[in-house]
């Protein structure tokens, strides 16, 4: 059970990291004055949700799932049985990778393994503040930079590894991959909700309700 007081102690850590990381040489080249999107949610969270990088809605909003995807998330999230509020949800890269499609309109696209080294640390330092009882990595770049492995999302989701300091690490889809899935969508989101809701119980999130 985290008190108040250890409360008051891990914003002042993450606040700190915050600062440390926005005055770090290289952060200025990684994020070309783009807004950075750090992580939210329960700083006493059991649980902590990492993706691979904030989309266009999330840098103009300034919070991490806040999208298409994240719609796709808060439901599945609901359909498990984890409140998201009682969750930390964050991503491995902290400012928006883009490239200039059609028209010269900016475009996501996955992050450089140049910008997943950068920002690694970061993130470790934050899954440090938090120390959860189990991670979720959503889709397989934030798998392979939490794990430092690669990947095979269709093979390896559902399954339980080792991370950072032995924390246990599911993963699993990324929401936005849902988004693209037509004829097996279905499945493939029941599979998604299989895979939050064992991770929810591992890190006893799930409700009983």
């Amino acid at each position: 059970m985290v008190d108040d007081e250890q409360i008051v102690a891990r914003s002042r850590r993450m606040e700190q990291i915050r600062r440390e990381m926005l005055a770090a040489s290289g952060f200025a080249s990684h994020c070309d004055e783009k807004r950075p999107v750090f992580g939210e949610g329960s700083l006493a969270a059991d649980l902590v949700l990492i993706g691979e990088a904030p989309g266009g809605r999330e840098e103009r909003l300034g919070h991490p799932f806040v999208g298409p995807a994240g719609q796709v998330l808060t439901e599945a999230l609901a359909l498990a049985g984890i409140d998201r509020d009682e969750l930390w949800i964050t991503n491995v890269v902290k400012c928006r990778p883009t490239m200039e499609g059609v028209g010269g309109r900016l475009r996501n696209r996955t992050p450089t393994p140049a910008e997943v080294e950068w920002f690694r640390p970061w993130l470790l330092r934050e899954l440090d503040v938090i120390d959860p009882r189990a991670i979720v990595c959503l889709g397989a770049t934030a798998g392979s930079a939490v794990l430092q492995r690669t990947l095979r999302i269709t093979r390896e989701r559902g399954i339980w590894f080792d991370g950072p300091n032995g924390l246990p690490t599911l993963v699993t889809y990324h929401p936005a991959y849902l988004l693209r899935r037509t004829q097996d969508r279905d499945d493939r989101f029941s599979e998604f909700i299989d895979d939050l809701r064992t991770a929810g119980e591992r890190a006893a999130v799930v409700s009983s309700e």
